[in-house]
């Protein structure tokens, strides 16, 4: 659903006054200005006024706004009724397990704003959704943003790329930029929205193109459209998610590159969330610290991917996805993994910061169980560094992008 002229509906805490807009009888008046009653498009206040008025009037048609996510909100009925709807500036995905429920929201919602409603979901914030109800298959995929982002940048008829970064590859660091900075950024900024939204396997090497925005070179630019040839040659991914999987299928990949950036021997973190068989959360980061072996740059990862974990968590339990006591974090170090469970401050952890082992009072509570993995077997390989065509395609594949 659509919300027309949405930052209209917002009310004004504080007087605001406007100078009489042209076509007005009161434009030109230097003594005549006019008192805004609602708030208006423009003004920096307006996309909060709008938040407030929606979450008011959410609130009064029964839904609660959700603790993990504030654009969430949840209607809970007597006999397992849900509702729920996620709220993006001023458009509205509502879902519902009960076709009358959703009915009877959606009405209630066209009564309190001036709406538009859009049927089932196919397209949302440029993400193409498709349902396989015969299958019970839902796919995301952004195949029409990613081929207008190719056209664009005239990569169409560009010869096809196995992978988005050459294995070891290094980038220089300039003091001064060597191209077109602001043609850079648009491309970094251009392929960024795709992998926010449904491209997992880009997102190591767009973290690591994005370090050099400011002064970027040949061998930069030449790396950013290695990836626009590589989204050309798979602009037809998308994320699946099978409903038959079972209702615990809930696993979680983590890894780290130790010293993986060359500037300043710093590892990259990664993770992957999957749910239903498909990628639901990843992130490529680079570590806010120094890590002194890969053991330590692994424990720093893991600890990052149980933050997320522990939101996700509570996430799922708020809008009634069947509980998950404990999530399995699946690593490929076995010295971090035993590091975790080991209690001793020793000399090898007391140089690491305290808030790294946050790790370990999940896992003594019972929240985080880890696991190890083969390294053959590490999904989140493909988020910490640059792999070879056949290792990353399988582990792309089991993201869940296909």
């Amino acid at each position: 659903m659509d919300v027309k002229t949405a930052f209209l509906n917002g009310d004004l805490e504080h007087a605001i006054y406007m100078e009489p807009p042209p076509g007005s009888p009161d434009y030109g008046a230097n003594s005549v200005v006019w008192k805004l009653e609602r708030s208006l498009y423009g003004l920096k206040q307006a996309s909060r006024a709008w938040y407030q008025k929606a979450k008011e009037e959410f609130g009064q048609l029964g839904f609660t706004q959700c603790d993990m996510d504030h654009s969430i909100f949840i209607h809970k009925g007597p006999d397992q009724e849900l509702c729920i709807i996620a709220l993006y500036v001023d458009d509205l995905m509502v879902l519902s397990n009960d076709v009358n429920l959703l009915n009877q929201k959606k009405d209630e919602l066209k009564s309190t704003f001036k709406m538009k409603d859009l049927g089932p979901i196919h397209w949302f914030l440029g993400l193409e959704i498709t349902r396989d109800r015969s299958r019970h298959l839902i796919s995301v995929s952004q195949t029409r943003y990613v081929s207008d982002v190719i056209e664009h940048f005239g990569f169409t008829n560009a010869r096809p790329i196995s992978t988005p970064i050459a294995v070891n590859f290094r980038l220089p660091r300039l003091d001064s930029p060597e191209v077109n900075v602001r043609d850079y950024q648009s491309r970094i900024g251009s392929i960024m929205y795709a992998m926010l939204g449904t491209r997992p396997d880009i997102a190591y090497v767009v973290g690591m193109l994005s370090q050099y925005l400011a002064h970027p070179g040949m061998d930069h630019l030449n790396a950013i459209n290695r990836v626009l040839k590589y989204l050309n040659s798979t602009k037809d991914y998308k994320l699946i998610y099978d409903g038959n999987s079972s209702e615990g299928d809930f696993s979680v990949y983590c890894d780290s590159d130790w010293a993986g950036d060359s500037r300043d021997h710093r590892s990259i973190s990664g993770y992957v969330f999957k749910i239903a068989g498909a990628a639901v959360s990843w992130s490529s980061k680079k570590q806010s610290s120094t890590a002194l072996s890969s053991t330590e740059g692994e424990y720093m990862a893991l600890t990052h991917a149980v933050k997320e974990a522990m939101w996700i968590q509570e996430f799922l339990y708020n809008i009634r996805f069947p509980p998950i006591f404990t999530t399995t974090i699946l690593g490929d170090n076995q010295g971090a993994l035993v590091l975790v469970v080991n209690l001793t401050f020793h000399a090898h952890t007391k140089h690491i910061h305290v808030r790294q082992h946050y790790i370990r009072e999940c896992v003594e509570e019972g929240s985080i169980k880890l696991n190890y993995v083969p390294t053959a077997d590490q999904v989140a390989d493909v988020l910490a560094k640059g792999l070879q065509g056949i290792k990353h395609e399988r582990f792309v594949k089991m993201m869940g992008l296909v």
